[in-house]
């Protein structure tokens, strides 16, 4: 009997941009490198990244603030959008609403002006287009230049060994070729961190958590499909009952059912409880739930 090759996520290096840079050492090289002036250490970072508040999907946004930085780094995207600079600005004005919340002495409405942490906007860029700007400007790509409102983005495209970045970059690339040559099987997995091992990508990373890294490019479903086949099926049996509602009841139970078999399939793959939920969204009650059931 032929076994069917096991699929690989297709946002894996997505997944994996989480998990290494939300790791304190690996947040202190990432400032490192996106600006050098910044004295760092693994204390004076606050995690402020936002989980999935503006999308209906998970999207790789970084929220890191620094003393007096707010440095936000998006989505390592294959695919070239200038709708970055959208997503970007509602992020920040997210990111800063939170902040203000959080600082109950703040007052928006009173006649002391309030200090916020000056932003500082990155994209990570992965594909192969070779004409990336060095920089996006909303107003010059929105608002034709008009400077009543602008938000600026530095593009980081280069890959190579100098930094964290350059070495992030790398492993994308090495992915998307395995991925173009063997498919989303476990193989082109595989042979993305033999190479990259081999060239000293990411080194220490994946030496510490070769195991973790796997996990998360093999054994995470792609949620987008999941989701619209477990939707769909609740929006067929919501027809047949008459139920008028029967999308939208079946997207919501498609999607908790999707990420409830991701969770199950990597607690089968021995990851630990809190880092599933981190992945899937799901509460640390019902992953403990979940584990008792295999």
């Amino acid at each position: 009997m032929t076994t069917k090759p096991q699929k690989a996520k297709r946002k894996g290096k997505d997944s994996v941009f989480i998990d290494l840079f939300h790791q304190p050492k690996y947040a202190v090289s990432l400032v490192k490198a996106l600006n050098p002036t910044i004295n760092v250490a693994e204390n004076d970072i606050e995690f402020v990244t936002l989980r999935s508040v503006l999308m209906i999907q998970s999207y790789n946004d970084l929220g890191l603030l620094i003393k007096d930085k707010l440095l936000i780094c998006s989505e390592a995207q294959s695919t070239w959008s200038l709708n970055i600079l959208v997503r970007m600005f509602m992020y920040l004005a997210e990111t800063y609403h939170r902040y203000i919340q959080k600082h109950k002495e703040m007052n928006l409405y009173g006649s002391k002006k309030v200090e916020i942490p000056r932003p500082e906007c990155y994209v990570i860029y992965t594909g192969e287009r070779e004409d990336c700007p060095d920089t996006l400007s909303l107003a010059k790509e929105f608002f034709d230049n008009n400077p009543t409102l602008d938000l600026k983005i530095k593009v980081l495209s280069k890959a190579g060994t100098t930094n964290i970045i350059e070495e992030y970059i790398n492993f994308c690339r090495i992915f998307d070729e395995q991925v173009r040559l063997y498919g989303q099987t476990q193989k082109a997995v595989k042979e993305t961190l033999r190479l990259c091992k081999n060239k000293r990508i990411l080194k220490n990373y994946l030496n510490e958590r070769a195991k973790e890294v796997q996990d998360i490019m093999v054994s995470l479903f792609d949620q987008k499909e999941a989701t619209k086949r477990y939707g769909y099926e609740r929006y067929l049996e919501g027809e047949r009952n008459g139920i008028k509602n029967g999308i939208s009841q079946g997207i919501s139970q498609g999607r908790n059912e999707a990420s409830e078999d991701i969770a199950l399939n990597l607690l089968k793959g021995k990851m630990d409880a809190n880092s599933v939920a981190k992945f899937t969204k799901l509460p640390l009650s019902r992953i403990h739930e979940l584990s008792k059931t295999i």
